[in-house]
């Protein structure tokens, strides 16, 4: 077929697989540089893309204002805004229709845009019989490949030869703007550690113990004499507070972010540590060095993609595995706070910044 003009990529959530989609989406951009691409994501993610030049339009599907209307039993309310977001949906006709997301939401929402060609992920990757809806599929000989690899091999499916790009993501200045404010009124000078002990609320079994990041940023302060963050989001500033506390004061809480502040502050920080989190993903990108603490999640597939990380976790015959409810956890409470803490200085030491 002759080249596109009208490309629409559908990664809806979450922060770090939508990540995780975007160097595939650049080699897309760099093959037809003449396209208009389109990105049909939800949550706040959305606020990254819409900064980012390989992107010229986010279509955001408002599912928590839908959600809402319907929880206040305002169904007038819900539909309205459905029949507005299907209306944007279908404003332009695709050339193609590429579903990086693989699930029967993204099916359908594929269905329902107008487009000529539509692609996804074969059986092998793709939930809940999504590879049906597709009239091209992509699929490869290992189910443990990396999801930015996997990501590619759509990319590729379209044409995209070469080497997985290096991504630089950018966001506007008034967002470093709001971090250096954060910074100077804190007092903060390098080097700054960020702590994140959090993770989705359907991740919490990937979550290292509270206790041991107490003494992880205890060891940081007392024993490194860096300044510690404690980065946090929706939710979670309880939790935050009562780990600064733990810690004897020895950190501070975040400011408050949305994802392309969360960003700015990342860019800014000497050392990230934290367990397998979308955060750790935009810390990534950011091009933060890395401390990853790996639990039941397979590295294979969502280690950090950043060539300036370092993962800590044990490798047993149960791990990796996808059991949220279960009992004993060994995968993450066989690790200590010493072999963190001694991987933590290694990254140090190999840090390309100098702290």
């Amino acid at each position: 077929m002759s080249n596109p003009h009208n490309i629409l990529i559908i990664r809806l959530s979450s922060l770090g697989d939508v990540l995780m989609s975007i160097p595939a989406v650049v080699a897309i951009r760099n093959t037809f540089s003449e396209a208009h691409i389109s990105w049909l994501v939800e949550g706040s993610v959305g606020q990254l893309l819409s900064h980012q030049e390989f992107i010229d339009n986010v279509i955001e599907f408002p599912r928590h204002s839908i959600a809402r209307a319907f929880k206040k039993s305002d169904p007038i309310r819900g539909i309205r805004e459905i029949k507005t977001f299907i209306k944007k949906l279908r404003e332009i006709n695709y050339d193609i229709i590429a579903d990086f997301h693989g699930i029967i939401k993204s099916a359908i929402f594929s269905m329902l845009a107008r487009g000529d060609r539509r692609l996804g992920f074969g059986k092998m990757y793709a939930k809940e019989k999504s590879h049906l809806f597709y009239g091209e599929t992509v699929t490869a000989n290992s189910k443990r490949i990396h999801k930015v690899e996997r990501n590619m091999l759509i990319a590729r499916h379209l044409g995209a030869n070469g080497d997985i790009p290096q991504v630089s993501l950018t966001v506007p200045a008034h967002f470093d703007t709001y971090i250096d404010d954060f910074f100077s009124k804190a007092g903060l000078t390098s080097p700054v550690f960020a702590v994140n002990p959090f993770s989705s609320s359907q991740g919490i079994y990937k979550r290292w113990d509270l206790k041991q990041y107490e003494e992880i940023i205890k060891k940081i302060y007392d024993t490194i004499g860096a300044q510690v963050i404690i980065l946090w989001g929706p939710g979670e500033k309880r939790e935050a507070e009562h780990l600064r506390k733990m810690g004897g004061d020895r950190a501070i809480l975040s400011c408050p972010t949305n994802v392309p502040q969360l960003f700015s502050l990342l860019k800014r920080i000497d050392m990230y540590i934290g367990g397998d989190s979308g955060v750790m993903h935009l810390a990534a990108f950011a091009g933060c060095p890395i401390l990853a603490i790996f639990g039941p999640t397979d590295v294979n597939i969502n280690a950090p993609y950043s060539k300036n990380c370092t993962i800590v976790r044990k490798d047993l015959l149960c791990s990796p595995c996808k059991n949220k409810n279960c009992q004993s956890r060994k995968c993450l409470t066989d690790i200590t706070v010493d072999e963190v803490f001694e991987a933590i200085l290694a990254q140090k030491t190999e840090n390309r910044r100098q702290i």
